[in-house]
């Protein structure tokens, strides 16, 4: 028969290690996040750099959006965190209503979500949000921004008509390393 004291200590014991292997758990999941996810996530975080938005000045607030569930949304708040744009504060939030949608200055629709946005489509805003995806034609039919992946590596087509559209300008210094779309049905490869 175990004493109480010791019975006690057997316990403490227990839940400390209970405890050290939950929080190695937590190390292990940050750790694995994946590196084409924390590249987007990067991506996203620059555009708040070299999109200009007509409405942003007076918010205190940026936000990015992530329409759905998606493994971004660690490292893009993460990223959010570490940084501010231009003394902003940066909210990385789930989003799925029209409300919530409207609510964003960048919006990122996951390729498991493409064809629920393509739907829903009509019902969000067309001005001051830019809508990033990472699905095939997501540039020319629904977004300004769509990631691809070409030779192993994260590219960006843009479409800057859908930019004009939403009233966005991109830099040229972004312009120069995407791939343009949208214009006159040519693609133009910038490399």
């Amino acid at each position: 028969m175990v004493s109480k004291p010791n019975r006690i200590k057997h316990l403490r014991q227990l839940f400390l290690l209970v405890f050290l292997l939950s929080g190695a758990g937590v190390q292990a999941q940050r750790v694995q996040v994946n590196p084409d996810a924390r590249m987007k996530a990067v991506f996203l975080m620059n555009f708040t750099r070299y999109i200009s938005w007509t409405t942003l000045d007076s918010a205190k607030t940026f936000t990015i959006g992530v329409y759905g569930l998606d493994d971004i949304l660690v490292p893009l708040r993460q990223l959010a965190r570490e940084r501010e744009t231009g003394g902003q504060t940066i909210l990385v939030q789930k989003t799925e209503t029209p409300e919530e949608v409207q609510s964003c200055d960048i919006l990122f629709v996951p390729v498991s979500q493409a064809e629920v946005f393509h739907e829903r489509r009509p019902e969000y805003p067309e001005v001051n949000i830019l809508y990033v995806g990472e699905s095939l034609g997501f540039a020319t039919s629904d977004g300004a921004i769509n990631f691809v992946k070409r030779q192993g590596k994260i590219k960006l087509e843009i479409n800057r008509e859908a930019l004009r559209e939403a009233n966005l300008v991109a830099s040229s210094q972004l312009l120069k390393l995407a791939e343009l779309v949208g214009e006159e049905g040519d693609v133009i490869i910038n490399e």
